[in-house]
């Protein structure tokens, strides 16, 4: 191939990636919301003007239109052309890599379901169980894709992989570190990569320990003002148990009462109370509607709240944060490099 065609060849990609990301950020806002994906025409948000083809020219049309909408001027987030230049450029790196193979065409469907689930579980805090899903099947036809030498992974590869990720994940789901949608995520990519789902999880792991701490930081005033008010509310609803002698915790006796918000709606986990605890049942459904109207402006995150007697000893509530992104990286940085990597590794252990 000479160098003008392998150029031409290269922008082509580029281009047809950046299309197939223009897709997907359709399909990233609107399947959450059970909205067809085929025959709703695009549309602005704002205004509800029906877009023309040259509003959606992927990433070039926000560069032209700064930003805004043509009709009402409302501003338009540069996510949109965020996510199809990051569809563009991972298809043009899977094309530099394998060249047009079947390692390209499967790339192609992996990354375009990497980016889907990065955004929904950016805006939602889940992973849609199709993505998983399709990661996994994809994994099952690579036993019969015929890969190139690089890539073959024995049968008992994926299997020993997808044991170890299951174990890995399954202690830190229990834990909380991390949610059962990117456990089944990483059992789909064992069933892919095998062995390179190791560098996938190293990658992706790192990432996200670094995003957390960087989080941690930055949410540290909004949490404790979060804990100060949940505080406030237990400790004005616990007064009114103990000053009605009934619904307390026992002379003796602590417990911990969990709750979550998701999607900005607040939900109390009343089933993990030890009842044996309290001297009669606390009114719940006070507690519950007490924090739900007063608890507003949260999107997601966790609280836990410690009560020994007749006060309330700790109150704690985290933001919570999402690993789909990261592990997405690490998934797809595995499947372009992962093989040199472990030969890169063995070769350290193994000299010679």
């Amino acid at each position: 191939m000479t160098t003008a065609i392998y150029i031409v060849t290269c922008v082509f990609v580029f281009v047809f990636g950046s299309v197939i990301g223009s897709f997907l950020n359709v399909v990233i806002y609107r399947t959450p919301l059970k909205q067809s994906i085929i025959t709703e025409p695009s549309h602005c948000f704002s205004c509800g003007n029906r877009l023309k083809w040259y509003d959606m020219f992927p990433i070039f049309s926000w560069i032209i239109l700064r930003g805004k909408c043509r009709f009402c001027g409302s501003k338009i987030s540069p996510r949109y052309m965020i996510m199809e230049a990051v569809c563009a450029v991972s298809y043009l790196g899977a094309y530099l890599v394998y060249g047009f193979s079947w390692e390209f065409a499967v790339a192609c469907v992996l990354f375009a379901v990497l980016i889907v689930l990065s955004g929904i579980d950016i805006d939602h805090f889940e992973i849609p169980y199709w993505c998983s899903i399709t990661v996994g099947v994809l994994g099952i036809a690579s036993f019969f894709i015929p890969w190139g030498p690089e890539m073959l992974a024995p049968w008992y590869e994926r299997l020993i992989s997808l044991g170890v990720v299951a174990v890995m994940f399954f202690i830190l789901v229990l834990v909380g570190g991390m949610g059962g949608g990117d456990l089944q995520l990483m059992l789909g990519a064992s069933l892919l990569l095998g062995y390179r789902v190791f560098p996938a999880l190293f990658v992706g792991i790192v990432l996200g320990a670094i995003y957390g701490i960087v989080k941690k930081f930055r949410d540290k005033k909004a949490e404790q003002e979060v804990t100060e008010k949940i505080r406030q509310i237990v400790t004005d609803w616990y007064q009114q148990q103990l000053d009605s002698d009934v619904g307390y915790v026992k002379e003796g006796c602590s417990d911990v009462i969990v709750g979550s918000i998701s999607g900005g709606t607040t939900d109390i986990e009343w089933e993990f109370l030890d009842e044996a605890a309290w001297k009669g049942l606390p009114d719940k459904s006070a507690l519950s509607r007490a924090v739900r109207e007063q608890i507003t402006t949260e999107r997601e995150g966790t609280f836990r709240i410690r009560i020994k007697e007749d006060l309330i000893e700790k109150v704690k509530y985290s933001r919570r944060m999402v690993f789909g992104p990261f592990l997405a990286i690490g998934i797809a940085y595995a499947f372009l490099f992962g093989s040199q990597v472990i030969n890169w590794y063995v070769s350290l252990m193994f000299p010679g």
